[in-house]
């Protein structure tokens, strides 16, 4: 769910830049100041993935009594911020401050960001002044980082040969094209792609993720990163269009109004990737013969932890986006992705445009397929947060993954099955948690007595 993801995101980048500083409003900031006139030395250093440390010197004639750091990276977010961090100094002439963003605090930005940031002084005569404003790439210096362009796509490796490049570029443009031709959607700027030799390689760029990630989008920042062998080229292939279409798809219908269901999210994506792979036709045939295909309504949120559920999940959305694009067209599935960036209910979204809701949605495409209607007042399953595949593998049953709050994640071509934290940890949980609401009820109980007994004794002197 791409908009409730973005959504958390941008609540956690504020929660971040307020524990590590304070940041202003642009509508309420102070009209910016003249560049700097006075000698200054102003530097970023990346200890890549870890932390950035902002280093800067200033000589000036007159004494600076205070210093402070802006910065922040470059995403599309549910409000601009500027975080603002104030370094140690001893006021002086010329002075030197050095001040770290640790991303193990703060949490990690995806390979290839920019981050930008400047320094604001003022002298003793209370005049402000603003350094000239610098960026930085967050991408480490280890790997012979090349890059080869196409399209919309610009695609850095440093591992393989020109050919593995130029396979994976061609398939990211072609994908792209696919998808703009199904929905209308068009990119506004260049998506970069990162690929990594491997898993472990792309896993230890980025901070906190479980040894199953494979590859990740960032549609507010135009990333996607991808561990991808020249072993696992086919897999790679088609992730990286999946990928590429989260961004798409992401980046076009950005909202903090409202989020797209999950099953639009993927069968968009599965599409892009060309015919449905056996993996997921098979499971979807038996579901039709067996009548046992699970509502939309149900594939609204996550989808399930169990893999044969998670397949056939994946094959019903394909199957409903190739339904909507092959008998509606991609004009009205642009205006279904517009009605929800808008903030429309997925209801209303496919009301306006199509005429019918989730339901006669479901009804039209069920008629399409050949398979049994759905039963009147079936119980509609309620989505919850489980771990959720997102792409196919190399070979074998379908991985699961579970999708960070910042990013889709993709699984590796061997990740384990992960399921849901275990009941009896729930329990533990859930217990602890009530025990600790009535000590504090109690507690707080015994306090209003205390208070009122008191209040009682000062009564009975003073009669």
């Amino acid at each position: 769910m791409s908009h409730q993801r973005t959504l958390i995101r941008s609540i956690a980048a504020l929660a971040v830049l307020t524990a590590f500083g304070s940041f202003s409003s642009p509508a309420h900031a102070r009209a910016a100041q003249p560049a700097s006139q006075h000698p200054v030395v102003s530097r970023a250093a990346l200890d890549f993935p870890n932390s950035i440390t902002f280093h800067v010197e200033i000589a000036s004639t007159t004494r600076i009594t205070s210093l402070v750091l802006e910065y922040g990276d470059q995403q599309m977010t549910c409000g601009q911020v500027t975080a603002q961090a104030y370094p140690q100094m001893t006021p002086a002439n010329t002075v030197q401050a050095d001040w770290t963003w640790d991303m193990r605090q703060s949490g990690s930005l995806p390979p290839g960001a920019q981050v930008w940031w400047r320094w604001r002084y003022t002298d003793e005569t209370g005049h402000e002044t603003d350094t000239d404003r610098q960026t930085v790439t967050w991408l480490d210096n280890v790997h012979p980082w090349q890059t080869v362009a196409k399209g919309d796509v610009r695609l850095h490796w440093y591992s393989g040969d020109a050919s593995f490049a130029q396979q994976l570029v061609d398939a990211a443009d072609s994908g792209l094209q696919r998808v703009e031709a199904a929905t209308g959607l068009t990119n506004d700027k260049p998506i970069d792609e990162y690929i990594y030799a491997s898993t472990d390689d792309m896993q230890n760029a980025v901070l906190f993720e479980p040894s199953w990630t494979g590859g990740q989008a960032y549609p507010e920042y135009n990333i996607v990163i991808i561990g991808i062998s020249p072993s696992e080229l086919d897999w790679g292939l088609k992730t990286e269009v999946h990928e590429l279409t989260h961004v798409l798809v992401g980046h076009y219908t950005f909202t903090c109004l409202g989020w797209l269901p999950t099953w639009l999210q993927e069968g968009l994506a599965m599409y892009a990737e060309g015919p449905l792979d056996p993996q997921f036709q098979q499971p979807l045939d038996q579901a039709v013969q067996d009548d046992t295909l699970i509502l939309i309504r149900s594939m609204s949120g996550p989808f399930s932890a169990e893999s044969e559920k998670a397949e056939l999940s994946y094959g019903e959305s394909f199957s409903i986006v190739n339904f909507l694009l092959d008998k509606y067209g991609a004009p009205k599935m642009n205006q279904l992705l517009l009605a929800l960036r808008d903030g429309n209910t997925v209801d209303q979204a496919l009301t306006s445009v199509y005429g019918f809701d989730v339901d006669g949605l479901e009804d039209a495409w069920r008629a399409s397929i050949a398979a049994k209607p759905r039963s009147v007042g079936a119980p509609t399953a309620i989505p919850t947060a489980t771990v959720v595949p997102t792409i196919v593998p190399v070979s074998g049953a379908l991985q699961a993954v579970t999708p960070t709050p910042f990013a889709y994640s993709t699984s590796s071509p061997a990740s384990p099955l992960r399921g849901a934290p275990p009941l009896s940890l729930t329990i533990i949980l859930l217990v602890t948690c009530c025990t600790l609401g009535l000590v504090v009820g109690l507690i707080v109980l015994m306090f209003i007595i205390s208070l009122s007994n008191r209040k009682g004794g000062k009564d009975e002197k003073g009669s």
